[in-house]
């Protein structure tokens, strides 16, 4: 036995063997108190029963980083609960405190010492090394060694690793041997699998010579994003490596020369290296487990940081699909470019159909952990005027009541440089027109908004609008809402969401692409490229005439546009335009102009059927063959007015 006192404990250490003081002796196990007190990261104390007699526990904490489940699972001697200061725990009895504790103590060490017998990382580990290739040349199914990678040895892992707390998977091959097998250790709040995210694995070498233990990172989500992968997971090592602080870790590792060692090699973030003659023993593979799992722990905020909750060298729909949603490359363009030329939107269709969601996951897409830059505000039925947006003077106290939208716009007025996103949720739930007039008014004339009279408040009299503040409202239409009037579509580009057949979203069928434009001029609303569009690749005089077209047959049903939505449809053309890389002769803007028909133009339209029927019609017939979205919503409305003898383009 070895015993020293420090200031935080009186440490005893114990062992088997004879001491020899010209070497260094193995500790079994530790039997420490602290000085005074109850301190709970010590690994023993003393107890008193209800009769008075006095009693040496011990809470499991075997030194050499086993936990204390490992402990819990394989020790067989008693356990009782005590009342540890303010709670209870579950301690071993390794004797009462008389003459029989040093038998007691003996026997508690000998039985520590048969439990770490059995734990044999090590054996495990060499039998794989020394066995793997050969297996590798018979059959695969049923074979021992597999059923030891993916059973057996994180079976042993679970002994050390919190199983509450992690996920750990093994993996020799699936129907065939696997050349570089595997065992992972993952935490579930960063990743349930190894093909995203990043975790601690086992790798082993190709060729058996050795095994990494390996902080990395999933290669197969970033391989079917990107371009180059590789470069992708590099940069990301080293952004996670920069905040280790040992140096003494590998930065690169050397698995064989399958065709997917490069990935995988790429996917390292720090590794240690055990030869196979050389592996250590089971106390130090457990003690460099334990370094990592705390490493690992440490990179999590960071890693959300870095790749998730930035985005950062991701756009915005491959953010989406790597979520699970499904949207339309069209739908996520029109949008996108619709908040570059007007900070106003309006999303409308069926519940259901993604109209809030993409703009809460535009939102967090432009957010970073530091800062919030979206709002979502649920719009009330008993919103009848500005106070619910820019709040009021409360005569009472003679404080200003500020809302939430009022303090959201103050802070995006403080961050200029940076986009912030305002939902109204459901906000055809009261008439528009009474709470967002001003609003709308101070959007167009740049005007600010005055918010009071009085020369005794402290707060400020009024507001303008900041040129970053970015307005989606969202739109359902049933019997409890109220229509938009032509001043709120005027001011708009309205998105209409379709619904998808199930097929679509379940099976991923009909995918139809993805962006192939400009996606970093696309994503930047701030940035609307003021340089001279010249002939917009060669197409202004077609579209002066399609705009003179649908004016004139608008004017006849009284739906004609003004100076507004002419220029805030050039505005889109020209942004697209960029998007399309400014060719010199603009093929695909057909696709573009019939969003705007779609989103600026037919909005307005509402009526009844001896008013529309011809208009909708000849309207109708002039889209087909060019202009597919609109000739389809003006089929559908021609399909509605046949049925109802009125319609409107939000249904």
């Amino acid at each position: 036995m070895y015993r020293f006192v420090e200031r935080s404990r009186h440490w005893n250490g114990f062992g088997i063997g004879e001491p020899d003081r010209s070497k260094s002796n193995t500790i079994v196990c530790e039997i420490n108190f602290p000085p005074k007190g109850i301190d709970r990261r010590i690994g023993a104390a003393f107890a008193r029963d209800p009769l008075g007699n006095y009693y040496v526990v011990h809470r499991g904490k075997l030194g050499g980083n086993y936990s204390k489940k490992f402990f819990e699972d394989m020790y067989s001697g008693e356990w009782t609960t005590v009342a540890d200061g303010n709670r209870e725990s579950s301690v071993v009895v390794i004797g009462p405190l008389d003459e029989t504790l040093p038998e007691n103590i003996r026997d508690f060490v000998y039985e520590v010492k048969r439990i770490k017998t059995d734990f044999n990382l090590k054996e495990k580990f060499q039998k794989i090394l020394n066995e793997y290739k050969n297996a590798r040349k018979g059959v695969f199914t049923g074979h021992p060694l597999a059923k030891l990678l993916r059973t057996d040895l994180p079976d042993e892992l679970k002994k050390i690793v919190p199983e509450s707390d992690y996920l750990i998977k093994g993996s020799a091959g699936q129907g065939n041997w696997a050349i570089i097998p595997w065992v992972a250790i993952m935490d579930p709040n960063i990743t349930d699998t190894t093909q995203k995210g990043f975790y601690i694995v086992y790798l082993f070498k190709e060729d058996m010579e050795g095994v990494y233990l390996s902080l990395h990172q999933g290669v197969t989500e970033i391989a079917s994003t990107y371009k180059d992968p590789e470069k992708v997971l590099k940069e990301r090592a080293v952004a996670l490596r920069t905040h280790v602080k040992d140096l003494e870790y590998l930065n690169e590792i050397s698995l064989g020369k399958t065709r997917y060692a490069p990935l995988y090699e790429a996917g390292n973030i720090i590794a240690k290296y055990y030869p196979s003659n050389k592996l250590p023993n089971d106390d130090e593979l457990v003690s460099d487990l334990q370094e990592f799992l705390d490493i690992y722990k440490k990179l999590e905020p960071i890693y959300k940081k870095i790749i998730e909750d930035k985005g950062e060298g991701i756009d915005f729909y491959t953010y989406l699909k790597l979520r699970g949603y499904h949207f339309k490359p069209e739908l996520i363009e029109n949008f996108l470019l619709s908040l570059k030329v007007k900070p106003f939107v309006i999303l409308t269709g069926n519940s259901g159909t993604g109209k809030t969601k993409i703009a809460q996951l535009y939102g967090q897409y432009i957010s970073t952990p530091e800062r919030k830059r979206y709002l979502i505000v649920p719009v009330g039925a008993n919103w009848t005027e500005k106070r619910h947006i820019f709040g009021y003077l409360n005569i009472m106290t003679g404080k200003y009541q500020s809302t939430p939208a009022l303090d959201f716009i103050r802070k995006a007025s403080k961050d200029p440089e940076n986009p912030y996103i305002l939902i109204l949720d459901e906000m055809n739930l009261s008439h528009v027109e009474r709470y967002f007039s001003d609003f709308l008014s101070a959007l167009e004339s740049g005007e600010p908004v005055p918010l009071h009279d009085d020369p005794d408040c402290d707060f400020h009299s009024e507001i303008t609008l900041p040129e970053n503040l970015l307005v989606v409202g969202t739109v359902n239409v049933d019997e409890t809402t109220y229509m938009f009037s032509p001043k709120v579509l005027d001011r708009a580009n309205t998105i209409e969401f379709e619904t998808l057949n199930p097929r679509e979203y379940l099976l991923e069928e009909g995918e139809p692409g993805e962006p192939a434009g400009d996606l970093e001029f696309l994503e930047d609303p701030l940035n609307h490229d003021a340089s001279d569009p010249g002939d917009l690749g060669g197409i202004r005089d077609e579209l002066v005439r399609e705009l003179s077209f649908f004016h004139e047959k608008l004017q006849r049903a009284g739906f004609d546009f003004g100076f507004r939505v002419t220029m805030e449809v050039l505005e889109f053309m020209r942004a697209a335009w960029v998007y399309e890389g400014k060719p010199a002769k603009w093929e695909n803007w057909e696709r573009y102009l019939d969003a705007q028909i779609k989103q600026k133009i037919l909005p307005k339209i509402h009526g009844p059927e001896r008013l529309l029927k011809d208009t909708l019609n000849e309207l109708k017939d002039h889209c087909e063959g060019r202009f597919p979205d609109s000739h389809d919503k003006l089929g559908e409305m021609v399909e509605t007015l046949r049925i109802q003898r009125y319609v409107s383009f939000i249904r």
